[in-house]
């Protein structure tokens, strides 16, 4: 969805936002290199998420993974590589 938007920087618009039937986020936010807060989205329900491969791929920049510790996952499949 946004991938490769490597100046994108605030997440804070998509804090709202409904997920709750999304099944797959893979590559969702791959490749913002300048992403380092993702906080507005601990929030998100992603419990009937399936895929998550390479959701934060190379967004090395993050220093708070931890906020997305909130996060319930149901009967999910793929984390390969999610913050690779």
């Amino acid at each position: 969805m946004f991938v490769g938007c490597s100046k994108l920087r605030d997440l804070s618009p998509l804090e709202n936002w409904n997920v709750s039937n999304g099944k797959d986020f893979s590559s969702m936010f791959c490749h913002l290199y300048n992403l380092t807060d993702v906080s507005p989205l601990k929030k998100w329900n992603v419990s009937n998420g399936k895929k998550f491969e390479k959701m934060f791929g190379d967004c090395n920049s993050i220093n708070n993974r931890d906020k997305l510790k909130e996060w319930k996952f149901g009967n999910n499949d793929y984390f390969n590589t999610m913050f690779s």
